[in-house]
């Protein structure tokens, strides 16, 4: 019913099906790993006000992270100026950037910008296909270590 209303009204899919289901499959291991991490919250912690205190701000935290993180690992080593000559043509001209933080710190920044949820939503939105086939591994990753962790702490964990 959906793409019988969608199609006429917008049009067919303008990406790659591959692409599509990737961008499928990167959203639901995304919402599966924020349940995860608030699923391990939620175990820890005995009391209900105290785990959706956690998680709110663990929310916060990690959106915060996702803005400071995405802004090092989107930064590129030069920079690309337009300009129109006397001639009345276009020069594009590119110069090393002062800011770039090097090689390593973008290396880094990427890792824990993709290992949070919240980055790899981020780059589903703005459309980026450069790294849509690496976000599955994070999140997957993500998902193991908090549920063995989560696993760990709960049968430790003496109930009342």
């Amino acid at each position: 019913m959906l793409l019988a209303v969608g199609i006429p009204l917008v049009g067919g899919l303008q990406m790659q099906i591959s692409q599509f289901l990737m961008i499928i499959l990167n959203t639901i291991l995304i919402i599966i790993s924020f349940c995860s991490i608030y699923n391990f919250i939620s175990m820890i912690c005995t009391e209900i006000t105290i785990s959706t205190t956690i998680c709110t701000l663990l929310f916060i935290a990690m959106f915060i992270m996702q803005a400071s993180f995405g802004y090092i690992a989107s930064s590129t080593k030069y920079i690309t100026n337009t300009s129109i000559d006397e001639n009345g043509n276009k020069v594009v001209t590119q110069e090393p950037d002062p800011n770039y933080p090097g090689d390593q710190k973008v290396r880094q920044a990427k890792i824990i910008y993709f290992s949070i949820p919240q980055g790899q939503a981020m780059e589903i939105k703005n459309g980026s296909s450069e790294d849509l086939y690496q976000m599955p591994i994070y999140s997957i990753i993500l998902i193991i270590i908090i549920n063995v962790l989560g696993l760990f702490i709960f049968s430790k964990k003496e109930l009342k």
